[in-house]
């Protein structure tokens, strides 16, 4: 099969195999998700990170991985164009396997802000809005992983934690509950987020982990101190703790409408859907 020219290029953190030229041949073991993405973009390759450095074509990368991070600070400093994967927003809450998966043109989040969209997306997932209510106790403190702090040059995650409860307490005397991220399979069972939301939470604090934006879509204020999905509603500063921001239906419902959008299925990267949404009125 001849190529076309590449439009877009698809990092890969581990060695290529076998010259990795081709990106339709299916006996190469490269990401997943990454080669169902470059499948569905108008012309694309599957390369490492130091076959297109140098080069101005847009690169398509996931996760955090040492190769991938490299890739990440060269785009943010260059303004290179970039679209990044990771895991979805909601939809995955309780499935074995991550059915959906985020991608974010320029950033690691989508950071706003909110587009006006329909629902169809929404009933998929059975998402359901949960209304906000007062007179909740507890602070929720989800901390992210030690591999996002390093990337943002923040403290390792022990030390962001203490910073926080030290802070917070000037502002509150409420009880503090510290959620380590849990492994992916207790993330599905007992020790889902959504067990931990219910109880009595009256915010959650996080820097930029997805806790913040599942807190918004389940009825719960949330603090963000970091890029984060929820910034573009919740608040950004530990003295708001005792008032944060709440939310009425029609905002959490377009919101949540609005994420929807900014995430996909591996069928629908490979059709081309999720690069067509992406780049709407580009």
């Amino acid at each position: 099969m001849a190529l076309r020219e590449p439009r877009v290029a698809a990092i890969w953190p581990g060695p290529i195999v076998d010259g990795g030229t081709d990106p339709y041949r299916k006996n190469l073991l490269f990401d997943e998700y990454l080669e169902a993405l470059i499948l569905g973009a108008p012309s694309g390759r599957l390369v490492e990170w130091d076959q297109v450095k140098d080069e101005n074509i847009p690169l398509l990368i996931r996760g955090l991985g040492k190769h991938s991070q490299l890739a990440i600070k060269h785009c943010m400093k260059t303004k290179r164009e970039m679209y990044y994967v990771d895991s979805g927003y909601m939809g995955n809450e309780r499935t074995k396997s991550k059915v959906y998966h985020r991608i974010t043109k320029n950033n690691l989040q989508n950071l706003g802000p909110i587009v006006d969209r329909p629902n169809d997306r929404l009933s998929r997932i059975s998402w359901k809005y949960k209304k906000f209510h007062p007179n909740k106790r507890n602070i929720l403190i989800c901390p992210p992983s030690e591999k996002v702090m390093k990337f943002w040059g923040q403290p390792l995650p022990q030390e962001w934690t203490k910073n926080v409860v030290t802070e917070l307490k000037k502002y509150t005397d409420r009880p503090i509950t510290v959620r380590l991220k849990p492994k992916r399979n207790e993330r599905i069972g007992d020790k889902n987020i959504i067990h931990a939301l219910e109880d009595d939470v009256h915010c959650v604090v996080t820097y930029n982990s997805i806790a913040a934006t599942e807190a918004l879509l389940n009825g719960i204020p949330a603090i963000a101190l970091g890029p984060n999905a929820a910034s573009v509603l919740c608040n950004s500063k530990l003295e708001d703790i005792e008032n944060p921001n709440t939310f009425d239906k029609e905002t959490i419902e377009g919101y949540a409408a609005h994420l929807s959008y900014c995430q996909f299925t591996k069928p629908e990267m490979q059709s081309g859907k999720a690069w067509q949404i992406l780049n709407e009125g580009s």
